[in-house]
């Protein structure tokens, strides 16, 4: 029989990381600066209007309104109890939702990995590298549907992999699809985790959806243009340009006084931006811009640390790729597998599509978290022990130093003047597109009187 004490150790260390990573997301879910994120006014204009006016916008109303509802329907009952208490209360108790998701995605990965056979350790780096690779963590705070959307997918996943043991185990397949289906409710992303629950049955991929994109319209248009340095070439998706890992950044800091910034050139490069989105902050969301010069260490170091986690990710994928094939989707990771497979081509398909830098951001494939602690539990099991030992070491450090550098104020301070400009930015879209609500949205995250607005 096994020591009760031993099975209880690892769940003691499980349960130390949650408090201490829940903390820190609770910090930043208060510190971190309102409109810190991809499109946060949107997304707030989105909601307000739900509030407002007890309805959906159409998809082609505001700049982010294309997107399904679920978040933002949960998220107006939030904004509903927490508004009269002000901005203070407001802003941390809305990012409070897909941060709570997040940790319970984390939960979900653990899971998986130590049923299909991982180590304590292995799993413990493994959902604490799912909770605090920069991407996630920045995402799991922002005001937005991202994490929640990849969270209901993560939910998923048990289910399906019951269902990959036994297809017909009913409960297994009610709570799969309902699951599923929130998240496709949530972000159409979530077509990935459907075609994984077809994968027990079908053995065969589906396909994407038509949807209602806004990024033709204005003022997003405009928005989008700037950020497309030239259009995409097949050899961004060739190799990895060294640029991109020196720099981190979309940025190229002026080498004099007063000069503009200059977009990084390197970034054109699809897998080193995404790498950059994974493991720093290249659109600068929470390192301010001025911290993106050569010469600041943190960003080439994290990009460092997590080549360790990175390339084991990679040898289990390949691992479980192989056993896809050789099996006829049989395997009991199968519908890992596929998902996977599925959302690195439609991230293929969609970027060059769009050749826009904002195309490549690493959160696009945060659905795929939960899947990649799977993965890269896979890749460190194949190593001997002692190559096993010093890979977790390693990785274990990544997420630690992530933790430290985006712990809101620790590293890099607040940038409270990019954050005005973020204001006056959101309050112009907010008079080009006036029945979005974006307008009214920023005044109150931000405890701003209407007639104050224009001076911000």
């Amino acid at each position: 029989m096994h020591d009760p004490k031993s099975l209880s150790r690892p769940a003691w260390w499980l349960g130390c990381l949650l408090v201490l990573v829940a903390v820190q997301y609770g910090w930043n879910a208060y510190d971190v600066l309102a409109l810190s994120g991809f499109d946060a006014g949107a997304h707030a204009g989105y909601v307000l209007t739900i509030v407002r006016e007890g309805r959906l916008p159409h998809p082609l109303e505001g700049s982010q309104t294309f997107h399904p509802p679920a978040y933002y329907l949960a998220a107006s009952g939030i904004w509903r109890l927490t508004e009269p208490a002000g901005p203070e209360v407001l802003n941390p108790a809305l990012r409070a939702l897909g941060a709570l998701a997040w940790l319970g995605a984390g939960l979900v990965a653990h899971r998986l990995v130590r049923s299909l056979g991982a180590g304590a350790a292995t799993a413990a780096v493994a959902t604490a590298l799912v909770w605090l690779v920069p991407c996630n963590q920045m995402s799991a705070v922002m005001f937005g549907n991202e994490a929640f959307g990849a969270a209901l997918a993560a939910f998923a996943l048990p289910f399906v992999l019951r269902l990959q043991r036994d297809p017909g185990d009913l409960r297994a397949a009610a709570g799969a699809g309902l699951m599923a289906g929130l998240a496709m409710a949530t972000k159409f992303s979530g077509v990935w985790i459907a075609a994984a629950c077809a994968v027990p049955f079908l053995g065969s991929l589906g396909a994407g959806t038509p949807l209602p994109m806004t990024r033709e319209l204005e003022p997003m248009k405009s928005a989008e243009a700037a950020l497309e340095l030239r259009p995409r070439r097949v050899s961004d998706y060739l190799w990895v340009d060294p640029g991109s890992l020196r720099r981190p950044s979309i940025y190229q800091v002026p080498d004099r006084p007063g000069a503009f910034y200059q977009r990084n050139q390197a970034m054109t490069n699809v897998w080193g931006l995404l790498y950059a989105a994974s493991w720093y902050d290249p659109f600068a969301h929470r390192v301010p811009v001025s911290q993106h010069a050569d010469g600041v260490p943190w960003g080439p170091l994290l990009l460092l640390l997590g080549a360790v986690p990175t390339l084991l990710l990679g040898l289990g994928f390949a691992l479980s790729t192989r056993e896809l094939v050789r099996t006829r989707a049989r395997t009991s990771t199968a519908p890992l597998t596929v998902m996977a497979w599925l959302a690195l081509m439609a991230f293929v398909g969609f970027t060059w599509r769009v050749p826009t830098l904002g195309a490549a951001k690493a959160s696009y494939l945060m659905p795929l978290a939960v899947p990649a602690a799977v993965f890269f539990a896979r890749g460190a099991q194949a190593l001997g022990a002692r190559a096993r030992g010093a890979a977790l070491g390693i990785s274990a450090a990544a997420a630690f130093v992530a933790a430290l550098v985006f712990t809101s104020g620790l590293v890099f301070e607040p940038d409270r003047r990019a954050d005005q400009t973020l204001v006056r930015t959101w309050l112009h879209y907010g008079e080009k597109l006036p029945g979005a609500h974006i307008d009214e949205a920023v005044r109150v995250l931000y405890g701003l009187p209407a007639e104050a607005s224009s001076s911000r």
